[in-house]
């Protein structure tokens, strides 16, 4: 790996003042918000503010030039994608330059990059790259030597006309790859560690639009040529991907119709896991306005999954940073485009680093750090306190988030869960209700329910055994008295008895 110390006198010197305030900047350029049951957006405080932008000069490595990716490895390190400059740039813990990547050593000799797309870093150091020019994809070791290189993949799966441009790359702790290729529709292309391709891994369904369902149709009464001459429906494609410490592959899609599934959690079967909130698929805006008759919806680029499970999404369409929990549930919105410290105006990248978040601008060549708000840092630890399933610890936590935002429905709902685990149904129920958790509040009207059967069950069952012993002694003595009746009324009918040495009266003769 030539690592090239750049710009070292550069890096010495103080931060400029538009560059880089060590503390937080006052007053946050865009208002965060959530959404209520009816997908209203309410005002909200900012869980996250801008704390840093450095570009490339300030950062010692030169100006960036369409940057197009971030990744930060388990050290600190931030690696950026310079994508026009065909080069790598490595930050160190304090966003410094530490070395620039322009080639690795391959079978002895430098192999420079072009218009590298992709960057992903394995715990022991291995580096993966998306080598878009090159069309490949490199696997290097710690040192920088290259150990594979994965070129134009043959396979009968894999159409022959097919170019591979990788965009995107990621890989599991068996080592097998996950790329994202220009032009792929069938999903993300999978490869073992030896560089075999294994197939398409997660693959999308076509996009269900007024004009797929007008071209099924036709298909459906047309002659098989008359078909063969019609355009293919394709799948939806990959925007992004990224894989979580949980061993699941996230991804990122955008959808222009149905406005589900921007986000997906793949599992080893490449399952999309990722629910949401009440099972919705739904992630992004809720309130789409209209631009020149061109639906504005949320167009997800890039994805980021922290230690903790937490899932950030980066919209190119307003620039927003939409921030989700482990299930699925809203946390956190921050960004907008502007001109100003904390927006952007071309968002291509989002990754975690250490207790805050970066973004990658391409417009503005450069990189804002965001930090979290005393609100936000509430949210995160009550969210994980409520996902490991304390929930009497992060009641308190969530007690003190709501004062700061009654829109927060999350804290309504922890808080509900606690006084559902200490069997004060009523009360959780009524925050059930505030958090407009409806299966939430229907499991506890359940076990209120069960409760009210418990607290009534002896009695009912012993006005049970009363009615019942009442019943039947009832019908005994009734049966006892019919049953003697019947004999007194058989012994009237005989008569008053001759007695045994009786002899019958004369009887008068006719």
């Amino acid at each position: 790996m030539r690592f090239r110390h750049a710009f070292v006198a550069a890096a010495m010197l103080p931060w400029p003042a538009g560059g880089g305030a060590s503390a937080a900047l006052a007053d946050a350029p865009y208002q965060a918000y959530v959404y209520n049951e009816w997908n209203e957006s309410k005002a909200s405080p900012n869980g996250y503010v801008p704390e840093r932008v450095v570009t490339g000069l300030e950062a010692g490595a030169g100006h960036f030039n369409e940057p197009q990716d971030l990744f930060a490895d388990g050290e600190g390190a931030v690696y950026v994608a310079d994508t026009g400059n065909d080069r790598i740039v490595k930050l160190d813990a304090s966003l410094r330059a530490s070395g620039v990547i322009e080639s690795l050593e391959w079978n002895g000799r430098p192999t420079a990059l072009s218009e590298p797309t992709g960057i992903f870093v394995a715990e022991d150091g291995t580096l993966y790259v998306a080598d878009h020019g090159n069309g490949r994809v490199l696997r290097a070791n710690a040192t920088g030597r290259v150990e594979l290189v994965l070129e134009q993949p043959k396979h009968p799966l894999i159409p022959e006309d097919f170019v591979f441009k990788p965009k995107k790359v990621a890989a599991d702790a068996a080592g097998r790859m996950y790329v994202l290729s220009e032009g792929q529709f069938f999903g993300l292309m999978q490869f073992d560690r030896d560089g075999a391709f294994l197939g398409y891994f997660g693959s999308n369904k076509v996009e269900v639009t007024p004009a797929v369902v007008l071209e099924t149709f036709w298909k459906s009464v047309l002659t098989k040529e008359q078909r063969e001459g019609m355009i293919k429906l394709l799948p939806i494609e990959y925007s992004n991907l990224d894989m979580g410490a949980d061993g699941f592959v996230y991804t990122t899609t955008i959808v222009s119709a149905n406005s589900r599934q921007e986000i997906k959690k793949l599992n080893p079967l490449g399952n999309n896991v990722m629910t949401g909130r009440d099972g919705e698929n739904d992630f992004g805006d809720k309130e789409i306005p209209l631009s020149k008759t061109v639906k504005l919806d949320t167009s997800f680029i890039d994805v980021a999954i922290d230690a903790d499970g937490f899932i950030a999404g980066l919209d190119r369409t307003r620039g927003r940073v939409f921030e989700y929990d482990r299930e699925g549930n809203p946390t956190s919105v921050f960004g907008a485009l502007g001109q100003q410290a904390g927006t952007f105006l071309q968002p291509s990248a989002v990754e975690y680093w250490n207790d805050s978040v970066l973004v990658l601008d391409a417009g503005k060549r450069n990189v804002t750090r965001f930090v979290r708000s005393e609100y936000g840092r509430l949210v995160r630890e009550a969210t994980v306190l409520y996902n490991e399933g304390l929930y009497e610890e992060a009641a308190d936590v969530w007690a003190e988030a709501s004062k700061r935002n009654v829109h927060n429905e999350m804290a309504y709902i922890g808080m509900a869960k606690s006084l559902e685990k200490q069997e004060r149904y009523e009360e959780a129920m009524r925050y059930y209700r505030l958090g407009t958790d409806r299966s939430g509040y229907s499991d506890t009207f359940a076990f209120l329910r069960i409760d009210a059967v418990r607290a009534s069950l002896p009695f009912v069952m012993t006005a049970l055994l009363v009615f019942v012993f009442g019943y039947y002694g009832f019908k005994i003595i009734r049966f006892a008295r019919s049953v003697k009746g019947r004999g007194r009324a058989h012994g009237a009918s005989q008569g008053p008895s001759s007695g045994p040495g009786s002899t019958p009266g004369p009887t008068k003769s006719a």
